[in-house]
């Protein structure tokens, strides 16, 4: 079968050199012999101000392993709601009119949504403008998102924003979801119809971990990623408090985020910082090496009456847990707590119920043994369902289905 090489635009607030899975996407299509451009704004995710080669209008056009980068300026995001706000609006808008006025031809467009569901705008625009099909790849679903912040169905920015998702859900000729529970919420709430979605899981890197036995007293659990409100790392932090066990453990948390200084300060003053260790944010490569001397992995996540229907998100790091071939430990619902139930690569309690967590981790702890089978068990579901190379052949294919519909 000849191959169908094609010209992608993907659009997306954040690309290199912020740290997001999408750059290897782009990158991997480029190395598939697809051209790929990508409208992105300035990057300020991993420090939260524009980096100085990139202020004063440089490197708005530039080319990185192959892959066409057009920046739009942004406001940065510094610290707090008010300045997170200014930023997602100024993509927003920038993007939006980039979209209308660059020269830009393309065969699809991808629609790389973070958060929020506006971010996919410039992509609906150059959708209608050049007459080719959307796949609109959400990570996130909207306006439900909005709950995490305290925004709820009676409030009218939540109505409004419901009105935008419909429009912008609607507007996609195909919508990717990474758990299978946002299905239904697509359909009943954004009134997607059911065979205008598919279900992508986000890939991950195989985390080259050498399989070593701890020969040391200690018992090491990490939680590596995000430490914000969605992810409950007082969870995790309150069910170490309440661990009773005569064996010596370390709970070991790399990343930072709007709770990491609140999660430090309830770690003090529960008097456990002989059984926590916080490392900050490290590059991926350090957490390969770090990974080997782990004996278990931490997964946590607030429960659906926090945060409404992300509670049923799939965490990108699950997916790099499972490569590891380590036992997952989550409190945790929704379609991560099933996927580990269904691959028996550990324990899954109900999220937020820290006794429940603390009695996982204690059964981990003093028996191990009985816990062998979980990480082969969750490395071999990697392999057939997060690999790279699997995930990357099912969205070339998606791609390369929707230039063959006709376009209004």
């Amino acid at each position: 079968m000849e191959a169908v090489l094609l010209k992608i635009i993907i659009v997306g607030q954040y690309y290199w050199p912020d740290d997001f899975l999408v750059n290897d996407i782009a990158e991997d299509l480029v190395q598939r012999g697809h051209q790929v451009t990508v409208l992105t704004g300035l990057p300020d995710y991993t420090t939260n101000h524009v980096p100085k080669e990139f202020k004063g209008f440089r490197r708005r056009h530039e080319f990185h392993n192959g892959v066409e980068i057009i920046r739009v300026p942004i406001i940065a995001r510094h610290t707090g709601f008010f300045f997170r706000v200014l930023n997602y609006l100024s993509f927003y808008i920038n993007s939006s009119i980039y979209a209308h006025l660059i020269g830009l031809n393309a065969d699809v467009i991808l629609s790389y949504q973070t958060a929020p569901i506006l971010m996919a705008n410039a992509a609906i625009i150059l959708k209608k403008r050049l007459h080719r099909p959307l796949f609109l790849y959400c990570l996130d679903i909207w306006p439900d998102q909005m709950k995490i912040w305290g925004v709820y169905e009676k409030s009218p920015l939540f109505k409004i924003m419901l009105r935008y998702s419909r429009f912008a859900y609607g507007s996609a000729d195909l919508v990717g979801i990474t758990s299978e529970p946002f299905r239904e919420y697509l359909t009943e709430v954004d009134k997607v119809k059911s065979g205008r979605i598919i279900y992508l899981p986000q890939h991950a890197q195989r985390m080259q971990v050498k399989q070593t036995e701890n020969h040391s007293d200690t018992v090491n659990f990490i939680f590596a990623g995000n430490i914000g409100y969605q992810q409950n790392v007082e969870c995790i932090l309150k069910a170490a408090a309440q661990i009773k066990t005569n064996r010596k453990f370390l709970i070991h948390l790399y990343g930072d985020g709007s709770d990491y200084q609140l999660c430090c300060n309830l770690a003090r003053s529960l008097d456990i910082m002989d059984r926590v260790k916080f490392y900050g944010r490290v590059p991926r490569n350090v957490l390969a090496e770090v990974y080997p001397r782990m004996d278990a992995f931490l997964l946590t996540l607030c429960p659906a009456s926090r945060i409404g229907f992300a509670a049923n998100t799939v965490p990108a790091k699950f997916q790099s847990y499972l490569s590891a071939g380590k036992p997952v430990i989550a409190a945790i619902d929704g379609g991560a707590g099933d996927i580990i139930k269904e691959c028996q690569c550990g324990i899954a309690v109900p999220a937020d119920d820290e006794q429940a967590l603390a009695d996982a981790m204690t059964s981990f702890i003093e028996h191990p043994e009985r816990y062998k089978s979980c990480g082969e068990n969750g490395k071999q579901y990697f392999e057939k369902n997060y690999e790279k190379k699997i995930v990357m052949n099912k969205l070339e294919k998606i791609l390369k289905t929707l230039i063959c519909q006709p376009q209004e």
